[in-house]
């Protein structure tokens, strides 16, 4: 889950729901830009992050009882591979298409691990032939399919951008990622509050994004399970932005 913290409380929003503003953001995109199999990319990306809370499985607080970002969280080696499993079983029920570049974003996400477990190393090994499988299915090469996996990149990317709060005051530049056509992009905040994404790559010249959060009062709890309780009982609460093209 991502944790933002203000005067108000803690601002809690759900993977599921950081996945969701993804897929929104992915629609906003000018079609020429799309991938193949368009419909079934937009729900790689709505799920690329879906089955991440689990109460029964993990512990979400801290030692003193704050809720953790999931940037603070401590993964094992099990808790990641078993994650990768559940997520590539799920993708690969609705569709190989999906599980191709959900397959790409968890390598994104832990290539770094492969050279701390040989139980990930071999993981991956085994994600590479089932790529291989798929895409002489699909008759894609591995490096075209890349491609169309920045598009899911580029969008989560700026979904967490949005979700974090990490747009920068006074208009300066924060960079989102090298992605889709290989190109640099950029965000920045107004006067006004709105988001300017440069360059434009967008049907319209604005528009309108919201995702649901919960705000809780509470700002430490004594165990997960009070923590579950309060959170989930917990009305959602829309935060939302606008987003523009620059006049420039």
């Amino acid at each position: 889950m991502i944790v933002n913290k203000s005067v108000e409380g803690i601002h809690i929003i759900f993977h599921e729901a950081h996945g969701l503003l993804a897929g929104k953001i992915a629609n906003e995109i000018s079609e020429k830009y799309r991938p193949i199999h368009w419909f079934e990319t937009l729900i790689a990306i709505c799920e690329h992050d879906d089955r991440q809370l689990n109460f029964a499985e993990k512990n979400y607080l801290s030692d003193i009882g704050v809720p953790l970002d999931f940037t603070e969280e401590e993964f094992t080696v099990h808790d990641i591979v078993e994650r990768m499993h559940r997520i590539l079983k799920a993708s690969e029920n609705k569709s190989l298409w999906i599980k191709l570049l959900i397959s790409y974003h968890l390598e994104f996400i832990y290539s770094e691990m492969k050279e701390k477990s040989k139980r990930i190393t071999s993981l991956f090994a085994e994600q590479e032939k089932v790529r291989k499988v798929i895409l002489d299915d699909y008759k894609v090469s591995d490096k075209k399919a890349r491609t169309y996996y920045e598009f899911l990149r580029f969008c989560d990317r700026v979904s967490l951008i949005l979700c974090k709060d990490e747009t920068p005051e006074r208009g300066r530049l924060l960079e989102i990622n090298t992605s889709i056509d290989g190109k640099t992009y950029f965000i920045k905040k107004t006067e006004n509050e709105e988001l300017i994404i440069s360059p434009w790559i967008f049907d319209v010249d604005a528009f309108e994004l919201s995702i649901e959060e919960r705000i809780l009062k509470e700002t430490q709890f004594t165990s997960n399970l009070q923590f579950e309780a309060v959170l989930m009982d917990c009305k959602p609460q829309f935060k939302k932005w606008k987003i523009m093209k620059s006049a420039d």
